[in-house]
């Protein structure tokens, strides 16, 4: 290496703030002459640098666009859920695939993620849990439940709410769905995913199964309680 060129590299580090030294004195290591795949390393941040994204890295499936504070709310009977006028439709099947009644709840805060591409339920309770692609749906759904990103009917009528008073909550109100996951009371099927939209003279909701196998189009959104967006 040429003196210009290693003071270059000694500049360059004397500005890089402490608690990221360790990284720039792995990477040294990691591209050292005789390391172990160092030209491999050397292309990857090569082509980092160059595009701004790693080489051969996935998109993220979703984004946070919003979050909402919700109150705590009190318990409420699934058939009071989703009422006229504000509802024009109301799906049938929240009465056959839901417990008689909606929990009451802690105030929390809902994250409205928009989608990067086309999406099923299933790979996105995948992708917010940060488990295996192959994980059963009833593990998936346990798994939503118990890491609290679950939403009550209750909950998602308060979002409506919010959107329509204005307020930024990421929800589309153009007809396209804003899905969430709702307990079922079910233990062999304890999660389905429930929807809001806005289009054809007012609000609907519908309730689908987190199997479902439809690909959903990337404008449309999902609401999850209580995420950790560093884990996206």
């Amino acid at each position: 290496m040429s003196k210009d060129m290693l003071g270059s590299v000694i500049r360059s580090a004397v500005g890089v703030p402490q608690d990221r030294l360790d990284v720039l004195a792995k990477i040294a290591s990691a591209m050292g002459a005789s390391a172990p795949g160092g030209a491999t390393m050397h292309e990857y941040l090569r082509r980092l640098l160059e595009n701004g994204v790693p080489y051969g890295m996935p998109t993220p499936l979703f984004s946070v666009i919003a979050t909402t504070n919700l109150d705590a709310l009190g318990e409420k009977k699934t058939k009071d859920c989703f009422p006229k006028p504000r509802y024009v439709y109301r799906d049938n099947n929240f009465g056959n695939w839901l417990s008689a009644n909606q929990p009451k709840t802690d105030a929390c805060v809902i994250a409205t993620l928009a989608l990067t591409k086309g999406w099923m339920f299933a790979e996105a309770a995948v992708r917010v849990l940060g488990v295996g692609a192959g994980t059963s749906i009833k593990l998936l759904g346990k798994a939503l439940i118990e890491n609290g990103h679950t939403m009550t009917l209750s909950q998602a009528e308060e979002m409506v709410e919010a959107t329509e008073r204005g307020e930024k909550t990421g929800m589309r109100t153009d007809g396209y769905g804003n899905f969430f996951f709702v307990e079922t009371g079910n233990e062999d099927n304890p999660v389905s995913v429930g929807c809001v939209d806005r289009g054809g003279g007012g609000w609907h909701a519908r309730v689908d199964s987190l199997d479902d196998g439809n690909r959903w189009c990337a404008v449309t959104r999902l609401l999850v309680r209580n995420l950790d967006a560093s884990k996206l």
